[in-house]
């Protein structure tokens, strides 16, 4: 089986160690699974940093899960379908996110609540899917994890928009879906940590197709208006991060994918090499 394998360099940096807690900030869709997967491998290898991962919702508890279960004396790569608001008030800690357009994100989450509910699209139509998420508040989720309203039972309004794209200044590192390589790239730069080869995490093999019909992007655009504004924002940042093998990066690598076992360890080049020499992708 033939295995697309990406190479994400960390750029050589004089700091080698993790000197705070990373918060990802994990927005359904959008890529994060394999984000999660990548560091739960990392560290599970370094043992420098401690990899926790709040479920959807776990969180109504969340400033005491955050004292009970995080000793902050140690570091910890944290992430969930959690918002803003979990980290609000939390010192030294860094915080990311990636954020997808509303249209690709939406869609993706239309197919997984079709196959979650053993569904097909003929019987659970995109108009039903929308109509379900308005009415239970779970639409303009970007929009909603920005202004830390995700357990707000509440209408997205203008001020809620607002909010989202004000909060946004308070993060350390956002990047779009287009560019996920360079948003890792920039985290293993950063704290020193080893470069990655990856392959795509994806949970669910969908047994069925779905195409968008013009109707279903304007059903987007009506109900997730606000997204649409907070997306602009986003995509409209500079980042100066550029990746440049030709720059030096870390020779140490980490391998992290769901088709193939590989030790807990971390490979060097002529190892890697060896290893996946059966693959051109690197």
């Amino acid at each position: 089986m033939k295995v697309n394998l990406q190479f994400v360099p960390s750029k050589i940096n004089t700091k080698n160690y993790l000197d705070k807690s990373i918060y990802f900030m994990h927005i359904p869709k959008s890529g994060g699974t394999t984000i999660d997967y990548i560091f739960l491998k990392l560290f599970s290898i370094l043992k420098n940093c401690h990899f926790k991962r709040f479920k959807y919702n776990e969180d109504i508890k969340k400033n005491k899960l955050f004292k009970s279960e995080i000793d902050f004396s140690k570091n910890y790569f944290i992430s969930g379908h959690l918002d803003y608001d979990f980290c609000n008030n939390l010192n030294n800690i860094y915080k990311c996110s990636i954020v997808r357009d509303p249209i690709g994100r939406v869609i993706s989450h239309y197919k997984f609540m079709v196959f979650k509910l053993n569904s097909t699209p003929e019987k659970y139509t995109f108009k039903m899917f929308i109509k379900n998420e308005v009415k239970n508040n779970r639409d303009n989720l970007i929009t909603r994890h920005f202004a830390g309203l995700l357990n707000e039972k509440k209408e997205i309004v203008d001020k809620d928009s607002d909010e989202a794209k004000k909060n946004i200044s308070s993060f350390d590192l956002i990047y779009t879906l287009e560019n996920w390589d360079i948003f890792l790239s920039e985290i293993l730069s950063k704290f020193g940590l080893p470069s990655i080869i990856y392959s795509r995490f994806q949970q669910h093999k969908y047994n069925f197709s779905y195409l968008p019909k013009d109707e279903d992007i304007n059903l987007i655009k009506e109900y997730y208006h606000y997204d649409f504004n907070v997306y602009s924002k986003i995509s409209g940042l500079k980042n100066k991060f550029k990746i440049n093998r030709a720059d030096g990066y870390n020779k140490k690598i980490c391998v992290v994918s769901p088709y193939f076992k590989t030790e807990d360890k971390l490979y060097s080049e002529q190892e890697i090499k060896k290893f996946f020499e059966k693959y051109n992708e690197i």
